[in-house]
């Protein structure tokens, strides 16, 4: 059985390779080739969206046993997937990686079957060469368990709540907020997390300054905490809705931008739209677009409801 993989999402599962590195595609290829050195089999198939490399570079970065491919201009990488499976005469032959649920569904339904990203990860990376940042402690997961296709890298934030359940008794909010402030980027997202938890009011304008944080990782993590703070007021969903249209207009990393959408899609309202609308039509990366299709959605649903 083939395996087409939805590059960016795979990318998403792999806890060393960053969607926010310019370099993310080449890297993930090269992990896939290693791969496919050691386990040999039928040939892997790439689709990512088009972006970076025009569609005619696919040829180039291809290798034995590693195709790449690339959608066409306003066409998503999901699209181009599906389109080639209903081009195949036998499409149970195939087997879409993915943590994408609705490509997951689409691919079923053209005859495809599906690997979760986040179990073929486990083959990719299970013998493979360590790698400083492989050795590295995983970090724990910035975002609400609802959002599955992000960050699928980092812990569960089950997990991450378990631990925080015991620390909240030992490390007091100030604390919280001076480790957001320091060099160490894993404690600072963990601070931006458990702020978002159990901040409150008093933790935004700390979280609100994080989302210009050096690191995307920690930008995110304040993004994604900035949707869990629950009440804070018309001034204060005012001004973080401000703050998170800003960062999904203009951050380079494009994981801030997604995390941006997705708190958009928890407390966004009408003046969120046209970021959102800019951003679901031309962010150049497809996870980001479809983060803020699904922000734009919510909103509207919540607005529909609250007229009935």
């Amino acid at each position: 059985m083939s395996l087409i993989i939805d590059g960016h999402n795979l990318i998403g599962a792999l806890p060393d390779i960053d969607l926010a590195d310019p370099d993310d595609e080449l890297r993930l290829l090269d992990r896939l080739r290693a791969y496919r050195a050691r386990a040999g089999g039928r040939p892997l198939i790439v689709f990512f969206d088009s972006g970076r490399f025009p569609p005619t570079h696919a040829t180039d970065l291809s290798s034995p046993g590693v195709q790449v491919r690339f959608s066409a201009e306003g066409q998503t990488a999901d699209d181009a997937i599906v389109t080639y499976l209903r081009a195949r005469g036998q499409p149970g032959q195939y087997a879409v990686v993915t943590n994408d649920q609705e490509l997951a569904h689409r691919a079923r339904a053209a005859g495809a079957s599906v690997l979760r990203a986040s179990d073929f990860v486990r083959r990719v990376t299970a013998h493979a060469p360590a790698t400083p940042s492989a050795q590295a402690e995983m970090l724990p997961d910035p975002r609400p368990a609802a959002f599955e296709d992000i960050y699928q890298g980092f812990l569960e934030a089950d997990k991450a709540h378990t631990r925080f359940a015991g620390a909240r008794e030992r490390i007091a909010p100030a604390e919280w907020i001076e480790r957001l402030y320091g060099d160490d980027v894993g404690e600072a997202q963990k601070a931006a997390r458990w702020l978002g938890w159990r901040g409150g009011k008093a933790a935004l304008p700390a979280l609100r300054d994080a989302l210009t944080h050096s690191d995307v990782r920690v930008r995110a993590a304040a993004a994604l905490a900035l949707g869990d703070l629950g009440d804070l007021g018309d001034l204060g969903e005012q001004a973080a809705q401000l703050d998170l249209c800003e960062r999904l207009a203009h951050d380079a990393g494009s994981m801030a931008r997604e995390a941006a959408a997705q708190s958009l899609a928890r407390i966004g309202d009408r003046a969120a739209e046209p970021a959102l609308e800019a951003a679901a039509r031309s962010d150049p990366k497809s996870k980001v677009r479809k983060a803020a299709r699904t922000a734009l959605t919510q909103i509207r649903t919540r607005r529909e409801e609250g007229r009935r």
